[in-house]
Parts: structure tokens; sequence; C-alpha cells
């Protein structure tokens, strides 16, 4: 995820303009390292007309009816719970996977205890007003250890740490 060093991940509702190309480029290769990109409908909408990523399959997770009915080559729409959502993909024969974003997935994810690694590359923003990475864990405390930090470029690192 690319977030402020605030930890916003959008500057207002859904503005990600000021992620860096280098943050792009790590991203990518994430996502087919993983095999698998999961988002909520947010995020999905974020990408527009470079949807679907290549290299990985892009999960979709939404409420939204007109997008569940949705059948684009390399992409799945469902409604699926997370841990629901991970059975599924491991049966498919999927054994890892790349969570994206928006900040309701994440923190449905990281509620069910489903996050093993976090990756943040941290941006030199601090941003007023945005979406953070996670909404509403304040009963939620984990031990973070970490496992590398990746100078990607001039002020931007990368920072990947493995949950307790």
């Amino acid at each position: 995820m690319a977030i402020s060093v605030n930890g916003n991940i959008t500057r207002g509702k859904s503005d990600s303009d000021w992620v860096d190309k280098a943050d792009w480029k790590m991203f990518h290769k994430t996502i087919t390292d993983a095999g698998v990109m999961i988002m909520g409908s947010e995020t999905y909408k974020q990408f527009a007309d470079d949807f679907p990523q290549k290299g990985a399959l892009n999960v979709v997770v939404t409420s939204k009816k007109e997008l569940l009915s949705k059948n684009i080559e390399g992409a799945l729409f469902t409604n699926l719970k997370p841990k629901e959502l991970l059975q599924k993909l491991s049966k498919d024969g999927y054994k890892q996977v790349a969570l994206i974003g928006g900040q309701t997935l994440n923190t449905s994810f990281i509620r069910e205890d489903l996050v093993n690694e976090v990756y943040v590359d941290a941006h030199p923003y601090l941003i007023g007003e945005g979406l953070r990475l996670f909404n509403d864990i304040k009963d939620y405390f984990k031990k973070l250890k970490l496992l590398d930090i990746t100078k990607l470029k001039n002020d931007l690192v990368l920072l990947h740490y493995k949950i307790k």
C-alpha cells in the first residue's frame, strides 16, 4: 500500500495522484509475484481503463449488484467474505495474494487476522484529509517485526513487516 507518513492512502476521498512512479513499479512486481490482487470496489474504480492489471488475477470484493454481474477476463467480482475468498483462491491453486485496498477491505482482512505481512511504500507527504490504511481498529493491537527497508527513490521507502 502507498501511504503518506501520517498513514493516509488517499488525498480526499479517492485521489492517489501523489503516488510516485517508483511505487507503481514495485506494485506491479508485487502483484505479479503474488499472482492475485484483491481490492474493494472503490479501488477498482480508481483503475478505470487500467483494469484489469496484467500479471495477476484481479479480484474485486463488492456488494454492488452491477459489479457482481461483470464478466471480465482476468478478473473475478465477488461478495465472498475475506476468509471464504481466501479458501476459494487456495482451492483454485493460488498460494499467495496481495491485498491492495482500500480502507474498508484492509480493515476486514486485518480484523479477521488474515494478514501476515505488510508492505507500505511510505511517501514523504503529510496529507490532512483522506482515507487511512485501516479504519476503526481502536481495539486492535498487533506487534510487527521489521523485515526490510528498501529505498525506492529519494525520500520514498518501502517498509516490509511481518505480523507477529
